[in-house]
């Protein structure tokens, strides 16, 4: 049976540049948090968003049941730029001024949180120059 908690969370980020993070999950605790980038300068039409993510975090039971998504706008509406359910690449880019992030635990056994850092740039700019430090 089920005696951990369930955590809802996640923001609405508005800022060009910016970190967020998850809630430390302990076992057996269950996440289903969602983060929403966007990018209002009114100057500039259009921004992309890099992010990278740190992790602390030790995800169990698959993807199905353990999962960081990283949608190239809305959820529900924009493609699936990837889904991290253990080692897969950290780093993503969208295509406009939109990104969201949602983590999704449903398993007894994950536990730990992570850190994710983003920058937005105007299309036409180099994305090397924006180191991360987390």
């Amino acid at each position: 049976s089920f005696s951990g908690q369930k955590i809802i969370c996640g923001d609405i980020l508005f800022k060009s540049s910016g970190t967020f993070q998850s809630p430390s999950l302990n076992s057996p605790d269950k996440a289903d948090c969602l983060w929403q980038i966007h990018h209002l300068n009114p100057k500039v039409y259009q921004m992309h968003f890099l992010i990278y993510f740190h992790f602390f975090l030790r995800l169990q039971g698959g993807c199905q049941n353990d999962y960081i998504e990283i949608y190239d706008g809305p959820p529900k509406s924009s493609p699936l730029l990837g889904r991290i359910c253990s080692g897969s690449p950290p780093t993503y880019t969208s295509s406009s001024n939109f990104m969201s992030v949602r983590f999704y635990s449903d398993s007894r056994y994950s536990s730990g949180s992570f850190r994710a850092q983003y920058h937005s740039f105007s299309a036409d700019q180099n994305t090397s120059k924006f180191p991360f430090y987390l």
